[in-house]
């Protein structure tokens, strides 16, 4: 039967999950203090949309999904649905989904799901292979188990695939090319630096420009902070033309990344490289080891990673499903 969740059966959602999920897929494992502060303490958490499937006090299987706001045009969001392996294969997932799906509904006035990074909650993935892993799954990865589980139940593909970088830093060093075409820029006035409030203004115009509020708001969010991170900026006569950061390093040692964005009115002479390897030097002096992130297949940001030596290691499906 189904209940919403209830604390007693949190060691038997960690251990289900650390045993059936972290071992099997590419997400990264709970202890009960991290699954809490994800999901229990996230201001968008409702109890009801946490539901478990249980028997007898056993712990068969549960489901978890959140919403932004109880608008009827924006998507409501399923995190996950697991069931115990031994009870796999017997409709208990899709009954669990249909259940959220029901409850998305009602409680939330949902017409729609939609599976990708605008979710409250994104999980932490581990990249393949390697000692290090990205802090949120941007959407569903192609032909996981979970991806066919939901194209089984009536999702489709509704978005631009999601492609996940990874480069280790340890050694990086800025190429060549990199640094004859700094000095060219530097001769016609563009200069890559630290952002100085007292010395550099344009970040409105930039943001318009590239239309972008959602870096913009990164920006205020970091400088709001008592001590800001520093950030990397392309400045012409003490305009800001171009942006990336906060530069900070995780305590996985990743180099954090938010994004990079070039003035319109001077892309095409290879400020994006340049500038995004300087975010990478100035991450492996702060101490990260690796960086990750990821963008659309048919962004064109993809060449600048590409060419600074990353390499793609997943790809992720965004999916949708009406509620009928």
């Amino acid at each position: 039967m189904f209940i919403n969740f209830e604390k007693k059966y949190l060691d038997q959602i960690i251990e289900i999950w650390n045993q059936d999920v972290y071992k099997k897929t590419i997400y990264n494992s709970f202890t009960k203090e991290s699954f809490t502060n994800k999901f229990l303490m996230n201001p968008f958490y409702d109890n009801n949309l946490f539901i478990l499937f249980v028997n007898d006090d056993e712990l068969i299987g549960f489901g978890h999904a959140m919403y932004k706001d109880k608008s009827d045009e924006t998507p409501g969001f399923i995190t996950m649905i697991v069931v115990k392996e031994k009870y796999q294969r017997q409709g208990i997932g899709t009954k669990i989904l249909l259940e959220l799906e029901n409850r998305l509904k009602v409680i939330a006035n949902k017409n729609y799901i939609r599976q990708l990074f605008m979710s409250p909650v994104n999980l932490e993935w581990l990249i393949p292979n390697k000692k290090a892993y990205h802090p949120g799954a941007p959407a569903v990865a192609f032909n996981s188990p979970f991806y066919l589980f939901l194209i089984n139940n009536g999702f489709i593909n509704n978005g631009q695939q999601q492609d996940a970088f990874y480069q280790d830093i340890r050694q990086y060093e800025k190429p060549k090319k990199i640094l004859a075409n700094n000095l060219k820029n530097e001769t016609d006035g563009y200069i890559i630096t630290f952002y100085d409030k007292e010395q550099h203004d344009g970040f409105d115009d930039l943001f318009t420009a590239l239309n972008n509020p959602n870096w913009h708001q990164v920006v205020i969010n970091n400088l709001n902070k008592h001590k800001p991170n520093p950030m990397l900026v392309i400045v012409k006569d003490r305009k800001i033309l171009g942006w990336t950061g906060p530069l900070y390093t995780e305590e996985s040692k990743r180099g954090y990344f938010a994004g990079i964005g070039v003035h319109p009115k001077c892309q095409g002479r290879g400020l994006g490289k340049s500038l995004f390897a300087e975010l990478i030097y100035q991450s492996r002096l702060n101490g990260a080891e690796y960086m990750t992130l990821f963008t659309g297949h048919e962004n064109s940001a993809r060449n600048i990673y590409l060419d600074a030596g990353f390499k793609i290691v997943q790809s992720f499906a965004v999916l949708r499903k009406d509620i009928k």
